[in-house]
């Protein structure tokens, strides 16, 4: 029940409105940072500041952004993801 409050959160207040979505987390003496649109998500952006990881983010969400899309293939989906593989 809790994911799906997390989920209509997201949606609401992040994707719905055009922002970016960011997540840090402390690996003792380097951050890690996750940046998504709702649709695109990069993660494992490091960075030796929590402001250097979030701007590395920030740079791999716009280079995916604007890489051409490739044809994919389904590895696993589940109830709540579907992951895919560029052929």
């Amino acid at each position: 029940m809790l994911w799906r409050l997390n989920e209509f959160w997201d949606w609401f207040w992040y994707y719905r409105k055009g922002k970016i979505k960011y997540r840090f987390w402390d690996e003792g003496n380097t951050f890690s940072a996750s940046a998504s649109t709702g649709e695109i998500s990069v993660w494992n952006c490091y960075g030796p500041t929590r402001a250097a990881a979030k701007e590395m983010a920030l740079y791999r969400l716009k280079q995916a952004m604007e890489r051409e899309p490739k044809e994919q293939e389904l590895v696993v989906e589940s109830e709540h993801i579907a992951i895919y593989r560029e052929k």
